[in-house]
């Protein structure tokens, strides 16, 4: 008997246990686990429709099964992804996907291809549940996708019919526990009170911390045995850099820890992003894998809660359940979005603090050197105003005029030979393959190449009256030349082809291993009604079609 047969076989025996289970618990613990073991999957979600809306009802990670008794909201839950499951929903079809890791992790240690699989239940043409799962071996599923399907048809009224009776046992329940739950609400009442009680407690002590360091400290253990934390940590973030550093936390057996030493790139999860783009809100993710460092050391649920100064965010703080399993409440979540804000508040009182003491250090001795660099800087302000005018028209690596300059420029060369309806001629020339030159030789030598690109095109220009030759960007020169028609312009392109080439700049990326440059030309009279701006993309398009055709040559266009 061959695999396939194998799995029919037992898919039939399981169709027939199904329909013995006495509860919708143990139903789910029978269908995943057959399921599990035969198909080779890692993880498995069921989710039933229930007044139109999906819904988790069990699942399966790991070695570790959860029924849920009330059914999760695909938000909750937070382990599905939204489009694969829309797309099966959509189509009515089973749909697969091949990623790099599982789709609930953060770090990825397995260069191994997951598979993910998104089953739809169906019955009488509607969707009555759905099977998310995910596996390293998607040939056993392959191999028997019509056994699959067959097993789906057949489950499909037998869910349908023990959701329905689950359902109306919990209307039944519902009216019978009110009493216990208005018992379990006073209780809960009384329990948050005693928490605000001690989160006021621990505020104080916060406060009353000297040093950033102290602060962390006394955070992660004050939260730990007042405000019945199972495990904390605080990250710091530093958005410029994308990085994120620990402080203090705690191991998996909840015991204090260091963890200054602890940097990472900020994860790239929903997560972190829905965390760290709200302001006062507890980000929970249930049934989340839990980290010590980049290990993963269990699962349960996740909490963030991230820590504001106006409106940059300066870290968080992070807690989870790992050790006592204990569900998070309505009142523990609020509870943990006061702490964060207290905390975050505290930490600016302290980084402030710490910044106004340097300040008022650094401000005493300032003041005793002020009055005698007032007198310096007021005589050398004069003579600044006028380099600073110099400056800022010449370019600072090159030495010759800069982009500034050059529009300025253009715009009365423009005028006046509109005026006077004489031509203005453009070239643009441009460095080939000027960042392969700096890969190559390094960027130190790249600058010396554009000095010397820029000093011998720019004797070349000087020859003709009121020309300039600007350095327009990057590795891009512009020259304007005023009453200077076409066939002049021509000549100038080829002398400064010819000029560049004499230097004999090696360039092991070029066909002839030297550097060169392409050249776009462009002259045109100004009318009225043109935009001087027709000059420069002329210009530039001449430059493309020179680096189109081969580069080291110029191109002039024409209208």
């Amino acid at each position: 008997m061959d695999m396939v047969d194998s799995l029919k076989n037992g898919f039939n025996e399981l169709v027939d246990l199904l329909a013995r289970q006495a509860n919708m618990e143990r139903w789910c613990h029978c269908l995943l686990s057959t399921l599990r073991k035969e198909l080779k999957l890692s993880y498995i979600t069921l989710m039933v429709e229930q007044n139109h809306e999906s819904r988790v009802l069990s699942s399966w990670v790991d070695n570790d099964f959860k029924y849920y008794s009330t059914p999760l909201t695909l938000d909750d839950y937070n382990g599905v992804p939204t489009g694969l499951f829309q797309q099966a929903k959509n189509s009515g079809q089973y749909v697969r996907a091949y990623v790099d890791k599982p789709y609930k992790a953060i770090w990825n240690e397995d260069v191994n291809a997951w598979c993910q699989l998104l089953l739809p239940i169906k019955m009488h043409s509607c969707n009555v549940g759905f099977i998310y799962a995910e596996t390293k071996d998607p040939a056993v599923f392959e191999s028997c996708i019509d056994s699959v399907e067959n097993l789906l048809l057949l489950v499909a009224s037998d869910i349908s019919a023990r959701v329905l009776r689950q359902e109306v046992i919990d209307h039944h329940l519902t009216r019978r526990s009110v009493e216990a739950e208005l018992e379990i609400r006073n209780h809960s009442i009384n329990e948050y009170l005693s928490l605000l009680r001690n989160l006021h407690e621990v505020t104080l002590s916060l406060s009353k911390a000297t040093e950033l360091d102290q602060l962390y400290r006394n955070a992660v253990y004050l939260g730990r045995t007042h405000l019945g934390i199972d495990r904390m940590a605080i990250f710091l973030t530093d958005f410029s850099k994308n990085e994120m550093q620990g402080t203090y936390g705690t191991d998996p057996e909840g015991n204090l820890v260091p963890r200054s030493h602890f940097t990472s790139p900020i994860p790239d999860h929903p997560l972190v992003h829905e965390a760290l783009s709200r302001k006062d809100h507890v980000v929970v993710k249930e049934n989340a894998p839990l980290y010590y460092g980049t290990s993963q050391v269990g699962t349960g649920w996740n909490a963030m809660i991230a820590m504001w100064n106006g409106n940059d965010c300066i870290g968080w703080l992070a807690a989870d359940n790992l050790i006592n399993q204990r569900m998070l409440t309505e009142h523990q979540k609020e509870i943990l979005k006061l702490f964060g804000a207290a905390l975050g508040q505290q930490i600016v009182i302290k980084r402030n603090h710490e910044q106004l003491s340097q300040l008022n250090a650094e401000l005493e001795e300032r003041v005793q050197q002020r009055t005698q660099e007032l007198q310096a800087t007021n005589r050398a302000l004069g003579e600044a105003n006028q380099r600073l005018e110099l400056w800022s028209m010449q370019d600072g690596l090159t030495g010759v005029a800069n982009r500034r300059f050059f529009d300025q420029t253009l715009q009365r060369y423009w005028y006046k030979a509109q005026k006077r309806q004489v031509p203005l001629s453009l070239i643009m020339i441009d460095v080939d393959y000027f960042k392969a030159f700096n890969d190559t030789y390094g960027h130190l030598e790249g600058d010396n190449c554009l000095k010397k690109v820029a000093t011998t095109l720019a004797k070349i220009t000087r020859l003709y009256k009121k020309s300039i030759f600007t350095r327009y960007g990057g590795e891009e020169f512009a020259c304007l030349l005023p009453k200077v028609d076409a066939q002049d312009t021509a000549i100038i392109a080829n002398e400064m082809l010819a000029a560049v080439l004499e230097l004999e700049l090696a360039h092991k990326a070029t066909d002839i291993g030297r550097l060169t440059i392409s050249v776009g030309c462009y002259t045109m009279i100004p009318n009225e009604g043109i935009r001087l701006e027709k000059l420069i993309d002329g210009a530039d398009r001449a430059l493309y079609a020179a680096k189109q055709h081969g580069r080291n040559q110029y191109f002039q266009w024409d209208d």
